[in-house]
């Protein structure tokens, strides 16, 4: 498990929730431009990076589900003076929910004909969602994990985890791109906290090929992206 040196023993690794929240982050930031330079009636592209993005949107469903039903309960009984704090982020929750429904809605027709103008709103709902995600995270991990830090025990704090692995992806080929997306950008040591939490069949799939599979994908889904 990765554990901080600064962190009393029985407490939550809270640093765990900021590498998740660092592969929603580069993949958000990055998916708009992608979608937004797909060739017209390029049906083959529009459907790789679609298929992409609905993993990575169901990946930012089931990390506010399980926050949703976890953790906020939760903080509200034991820190009732941060209760305005919890409804705040909350709130950021359903515009974010708000701006996935968006992107939802406009991506089977994009994906069935690659058509610029479906293209373009599903470009332009990406960016609105990158950019209240971004707000969202922020505050989370400036004043909600420090609050999580103080007031939860470590099994509660896990429960969100093990609420993601058995709500994920179902797919082979899902669970390794995951897993991929999490550790592209870890430090050792939380390569070594996730890697551990994994089973260790999955360990063993993901050293035997999910490290090459995840890299051969994305090559293809970030083809000719800007530097």
């Amino acid at each position: 498990m990765l554990i901080d040196p600064n962190s009393p023993m029985g407490k939550p690794e809270t640093q765990q929730m900021k590498v998740i929240h660092r592969a929603m982050r580069r993949e958000f930031a990055q998916l708009p431009e992608l979608i937004a330079a797909v060739p017209a009636d390029d049906v083959a592209r529009a459907r790789l990076l679609g298929a992409h993005l609905t993993l990575v949107l169901d990946m930012l469903h089931e990390h506010h589900e399980a926050e949703d039903e976890l953790l906020w309960p939760i903080l509200v009984e034991r820190v009732p003076l941060q209760k305005d704090l919890i409804e705040v982020m909350q709130r950021q929750h359903d515009a974010i929910a708000g701006a996935v429904g968006v992107i939802e809605t406009e991506l089977p027709g994009w994906t069935a004909d690659a058509r610029p103008a479906a293209r373009d709103r599903v470009a332009g709902a990406l960016r609105a969602l990158e950019s209240a995600l971004t707000e969202h995270l922020e505050l989370e991990e400036s004043a909600v994990l420090p609050l999580i830090h103080e007031h939860l025990t470590v099994p509660e704090w896990l429960a969100p985890q093990e609420h993601a692995m058995k709500h994920g992806p179902k797919s082979l080929t899902g669970k390794l791109t995951l897993a991929g997306m999490v550790l592209e950008d870890a430090t050792p040591r939380e390569r070594t906290w996730f890697l551990s939490e994994m089973p260790a069949p999955a360990r063993l799939l993901w050293r035997m090929m999910g490290a090459r599979r995840y890299e051969a994908h994305t090559r293809a889904v970030r083809a000719g992206a800007s530097a």
